[in-house]
């Protein structure tokens, strides 16, 4: 095994989003949309440089097929289920607009309570944050190499939260778009965070160079 290895979180590509204001997605299942499958294919082109020996994905259709894609059945590919997004319950879909509207105590209330607010029939953050870590501590025992971790804003910032101590709320400073890349290096059983939300055509040479 290589002693430094690094770990390419991957925010899975655009869905097919409703035509409405901002919705809150947590564990709705929707497609890819045509640019999404497009971000995939430019995914697969620059991930291909990296010396890539396993990809791990959310079961959600939208993360499953931008990991199929980067895959290219060239490399293996794993379902994990706690890589899936945040459950936001009974939130799931709503535009925010509409969330306001008719939730708008419990809206309050989360903004206060952040990380270990429970929206009905849904988890807290907190709770997202421990099954993310323990499967990232799995997938990285059990491989060899570079890593790449097909998953969710939310699954990703709870991530870089803990490895950067710093709050899940606080982790929304930093931007994650449809297809962006976040990078761990792994050294001597620590984590470090080397990259943020990243953009393929925002990665250098230099960087396609460094694949240890």
């Amino acid at each position: 095994m290589k002693n430094n290895r690094k770990i390419y979180l991957v925010r899975h590509c655009e869905p097919d989003l409703p035509k409405k204001s901002s919705i809150c997605l947590g564990r709705k299942d929707l497609p890819l949309s045509n640019k999404g499958l497009k971000q995939a294919e430019n995914l697969r082109n620059f991930l291909s440089k990296l010396n890539i020996e396993a990809v791990y994905s959310s079961p959600l259709v939208r993360a499953l097929k931008t990991a199929e894609i980067i895959s290219n059945g060239d490399i293996q590919c794993e379902i994990v289920d706690n890589f899936t997004e945040l459950d936001v319950g009974k939130w799931d879909g709503m535009s925010f607009d509409e969330i306001k509207e008719k939730y708008p105590k419990e809206y309050e209330e989360r903004g206060e309570k952040f990380d270990t607010y429970i929206i009905e029939e849904g988890e807290s953050l907190s709770a997202c944050k421990d099954r993310a870590l323990k499967a990232l501590s799995k997938v990285v025992n059990e491989s060899k190499g570079n890593i790449a971790v097909i998953s969710h804003a939310g699954v990703i910032r709870t991530i870089l939260s803990d490895i950067m101590n710093i709050s899940i709320k606080e982790s929304f400073l930093y931007k994650l778009e449809y297809g962006s890349i976040s990078i761990l290096r792994y050294k001597s059983n620590i984590f470090d965070v080397e990259k943020i939300g990243l953009k393929t055509e925002n990665f250098s040479s230099e960087e396609e160079g460094n694949n240890e």
